[in-house]
């Protein structure tokens, strides 16, 4: 049996590990649970509550559970434990860490936003982002996006600028629509939204003001098509297979407890999501500009700067 503590179904980061859980369930005809719980003081309760009901693996997504997941792995030593998107500090011997290196997505992203700012907006052409929380697992996009943006600079000699903000929460549309008007406002013409409905609600705003927009996590032309006219790419995390993965070596008796699963571009665990509508509008030039930044990332000669 497998238990999963986690909110779903938010066209993003959490419906893709539902999606992967879903998946594993079908094909390994597994007994699963959800567990809907943001209070952070009853997380270690709800770990124990599955692992006193004899799940197996329990998985825990977002480093918000470390702790909760150090000791329950500590009081449950013969129950499995997954953290996603968290390296689990300390490490336990019955745990595995799902990490992603989504800057290797993020920077070529920023790359193709400066050139579409530069192109749509010859006086005054800019990016920006709008991110959760200023936590290393959003830093990791937004900062190699940043990057990217001036590699753009530095190899077409060109000035485009960027901005961003950090609202304090994942939980706010309403917010992140707000602060994405006000760095509209400062001249952004292409928004990156980080983080749950926070940044969901940064690139509605960029629908209503006719601007573009990059997601995040999953291809969110499929999971937000409320956006879908906007969205240049999304950089995803491929949630659902590494989900998928690490139930898949349990259930073969492979779990690498104390280890870490990467998810990264060689192994596609970080992908950029297809152009979909723009792909007439980014021309062949950029399309491979973008894959030969990729194949930089992958072999070691380009850094993102993460």
């Amino acid at each position: 049996m497998l238990a999963q503590g986690i909110t779903f179904d938010d066209g993003a980061f959490l419906q893709s590990c539902k999606t992967g859980l879903e998946k594993a369930k079908t094909d390994f005809s597994l007994e699963c649970e959800y567990s809907i719980d943001t209070t952070t003081n009853s997380y270690q309760e709800r770990l124990g509550y599955f692992a006193n009901q004899n799940f197996d693996l329990i998985i825990a997504v977002g480093y918000m559970w470390n702790d909760a997941v150090a000791a329950s792995a500590n009081n449950y030593p013969g129950t499995k434990f997954v953290l996603v998107d968290a390296e689990l500090s300390p490490p336990r011997a019955n745990t595995v860490s799902v990490l992603f290196d989504v800057d290797e997505v993020a920077y070529p992203l920023g790359f193709l936003s400066a050139w579409w700012a530069d192109v749509h907006d010859n006086e005054n052409p800019a990016v920006g982002f709008v991110g959760a929380f200023e936590i290393p697992t959003i830093r990791q996009f937004t900062e190699p996006y940043l990057n990217g943006v001036e590699r753009f600079n530095q190899e077409f000699g060109k000035t485009v600028a960027h901005h961003g903000v950090y609202a304090g929460t994942f939980i706010n549309s309403g917010l992140g629509g707000h602060l994405a008007d006000s760095l509209f406002a400062t001249g952004a013409d292409v928004m990156f939204g980080v983080g749950g409905q926070t940044g969901n609600g940064a690139l509605f705003k960029a629908m209503e003001l006719g601007k573009q927009g990059v997601g995040v996590d999953v291809d969110q032309f499929i999971s937000v098509p409320e956006v879908s006219g906007i969205l240049i790419s999304s950089a995803m995390k491929s949630l659902d297979n590494a989900i998928y993965a690490v139930i898949k070596s349990f259930i073969y008796g492979r779990f690498i407890g104390g280890g870490i699963y990467t998810g990264n571009l060689s192994n596609q665990g970080v992908e950029l999501a297809p152009w979909h509508d723009y792909e007439s509008q980014i021309p062949d030039s950029m399309k491979l500009a973008i894959e030969n930044i990729k194949a930089g990332i992958i072999d070691g000669s380009i850094s993102t700067g993460w």
